[in-house]
């Protein structure tokens, strides 16, 4: 999951509506507002609030929006037509720069869905088991690539995270947030110990364990039983990897790659690589899957050829929503302009 951030941005083009003479659309950040005609103009500084923002309601009494916020959070729409994600409005106090993260001073919080029933499964923490790094949404950090830098691109699958792995000699699964024991008290087995019985994952951890104190490979778990996109999978579950951990790193793409290719691994689709373009992902992202089946995609992941870290937001790993998943899981068509 990604972190909230409530920007200080310039609006990069202002666009007519395609069907409404009262309303135009502002891209920031590859993000289509729709907004008022005759509001925004190019290059003006604006404050930009993302989808899965939580408003508090003065603030957005204030601004006009509450009756298109659900319980103050605000979601993908359609106005007239055309795909709204997120709110802006003009910067409170012209001293703020461009970049500057305002959350704290409106006091929006990021949606939190709500905790589910995680069974008595549940495993006591170790430090060695960590979680998956914080992927960011790429269209906040659009400068982070350079673009003489060649990048990854693997397609994003809609499923439940896990990971598996050998800590110091010891078999551990788990899901995002949780280790997870082996069975339950009523004898059956945790989902997210559902990758042992795959060809070449215990085959691989217990080889690369044999050297390394430390192996996890971090992966989805998808399926027509886990969420609503099924990849031609019904009544049955997948598992594809994504990540390969190895004493405290991350390695790189193509050390995974002849890892899993090695032990028969399934990993996600490999979309393709090459210099960074941001518009190029932006077409990347949509379209549909290719897991075999005919429902659009979730998006893509994007990393460097060469695993590193940036002072601002740590690992350098994104990810870029497909514009039609994101609608899909949320509109309001409001026709009140």
């Amino acid at each position: 999951m990604s972190n909230l951030i409530v920007e200080i941005c310039a609006i990069d083009s202002v666009k007519p509506h395609s069907n409404a003479d009262l309303l135009e659309l502002c891209i920031i950040k590859g993000w289509q507002c729709v907004v008022p005609k005759g509001q925004y103009k190019e290059g003006d500084a604006i404050t930009y609030i993302p989808v899965d923002a939580v408003l508090p309601v003065e603030l957005s009494d204030k601004l006009g929006v509450t009756k298109y916020l659900h319980n103050g959070r605000v979601r993908c729409a359609k106005l007239r037509g055309e795909p709204s994600f997120g709110v802006i409005f003009n910067r409170e106090n012209s001293s703020w720069p461009l970049g500057m993260d305002v959350a704290s001073f409106y006091n929006i919080t990021k949606y939190e869905p709500p905790i589910k029933n995680i069974g008595d499964d549940g495993e006591t923490a170790h430090p060695l088991f960590p979680q998956y790094t914080t992927i960011e949404n790429l269209r906040n950090f659009v400068d982070i690539f350079d673009p003489s830098e060649i990048v990854v691109i693997t397609e994003k699958i809609h499923g439940t995270s896990c990971r598996v792995g050998i800590i110091e000699g010891i078999r551990m699964a788990g899901s995002h947030k949780i280790r997870r024991k082996q069975m339950n008290s009523k004898g059956e087995e945790s989902l997210y110990w559902y990758p042992y019985q795959l060809p070449g994952i215990s085959q691989c951890l217990t080889e690369l364990s044999s050297k390394h104190n430390q192996v996890i490979l971090f992966g989805e778990i998808y399926g027509s039983k886990i969420q609503s996109l099924h990849y031609g999978l019904e009544n049955q579950i997948g598992f594809r990897v994504f990540d390969l951990f190895i004493d405290g790193k991350y390695v790189d793409f193509n050390y995974l790659d002849k890892i899993c290719i090695t032990y028969g691994i399934l990993t996600v689709p490999y979309i393709g690589e090459g210099l960074y373009d941001l518009e190029h992902i932006k077409e990347l992202s949509h379209g549909n899957t290719r897991l075999g089946a005919t429902h659009l995609r979730e998006g893509l992941v994007i990393k460097p050829m060469h695993e590193r870290y940036h002072e601002k937001i740590g690992r350098v790993i994104f990810k870029y929503l497909n514009d039609d998943y994101l609608l899909s899981k949320g509109i309001s068509d409001s026709t009140d302009y």
